[in-house]
């Protein structure tokens, strides 16, 4: 990685501030490569908008029943040039053309004191550019919740080594009304002795506070989140908060064992169809192919969806020739 200074541009829809439409998609890195997914469906139903009362909308993801991880930036309006109050502040979890899985708003929220939403936008700021969003109610028990993997220097270069692959979703600004997802996009380096991780993930302007994320034993861990893109570095690259930076809090605050939903009407059907014709196991998706799959994965043989199928599923797409 050349290893000179960057400047950054904030991620998320600059409350206050119009985006031209030129910037919508900056933040694609080549080929746009991001999927819209079957938002209510788990682990999906996880990832919500979070919507301020005032102009724009980020995104955030639950690590708990009652606790979202988001932008730090994404509750400031530079506008009247105030924090949000924590109840005009909304979750909306599992969102798709005006229907979801869960709404709530928040009670409160943490943003870290080396936080400066006045600042300029440099890689040092961005360390700080996280935030810890305390829901109303336990939504978390309808949508299931992520775990959160402590993303080192070290367990970075583990995950490289053993091949798993990354994956960043959120509710970017040019298709806000649905969840995408980019399937094994890459995550490089930490940058230089910063706390911040460099990647190629397709987050644009919308996609602040999205999560990138891992699967283990095929359910959703937590790795770091979206913040923001570089602005004079070419090619473009994002920038994320590793987990490193907030796993204690979250340990405090939260889980950090991933969670599916308490009820099984948020199972993903739809995903393990979709995943499974893609990898050609038959067009329906049926039975018989997860009984295929299963068995070809060295899995516990069902024939049933389940909430860590997905996880499985992703591992196997993304890890083949």
């Amino acid at each position: 990685m050349k290893r000179t200074a960057f400047r950054v541009l904030i991620a998320g829809l600059l409350l206050g501030f119009p985006v031209q439409a030129a910037e919508i998609l900056d933040g694609i890195k080549g080929k746009d490569d991001r999927l819209t997914m079957a938002s209510g469906e788990y682990p999906w139903s996880a990832v919500g908008r979070v919507n301020p009362e005032t102009r724009g909308h980020c995104t955030g993801v639950l690590v708990g029943p009652a606790l979202v991880i988001t932008a730090a930036h994404c509750l400031y309006d530079k506008r009247k040039q105030w924090y949000v109050p924590a109840e005009q502040v909304h979750f909306v979890a599992g969102f798709r053309d005006g229907e979801f899985v869960a709404h709530t708003t928040a009670t409160q929220y943490f943003v870290p004191g080396g936080y400066d939403a006045l600042a300029p936008s440099t890689v040092g700021m961005a360390t700080n550019d996280w935030a810890f969003i305390v829901l109303r109610e336990n939504i978390g028990l309808k949508t299931g919740w992520f775990g959160v993997s402590n993303l080192s220097r070290n367990a970075l270069a583990t995950i490289k080594q053993q091949g798993v692959p990354f994956v960043q979703s959120g509710y970017s600004r040019d298709k806000k009304m649905e969840l995408t997802a980019h399937m094994g996009c890459e995550v490089e380096d930490f940058y230089r002795e910063l706390n911040l991780l460099v990647h190629r993930c397709d987050a644009v302007p919308g996609d602040s506070g999205s999560p990138i994320f891992i699967f283990k034993d095929g359910m959703p861990y937590l790795t770091s989140i979206h913040v923001a893109t570089t602005q004079s570095t070419k090619p473009v690259r994002g920038v994320s908060v590793p987990t490193e930076t907030f796993v204690r809090g979250v340990l405090e605050k939260g889980d950090g064992m991933p969670q599916g939903p308490i009820e099984e009407d948020l199972l993903p059907r739809e995903t393990v169809r979709s995943f499974l014709s893609a990898m050609g196991y038959g067009g329906s998706g049926g039975q018989d192919a997860i009984v295929q799959f299963q068995t070809d994965a060295g899995l516990a043989v069902t024939g049933k969806v389940s909430y860590d199928l997905v996880g499985y599923l992703i591992n196997a797409m993304m890890r083949a020739p």
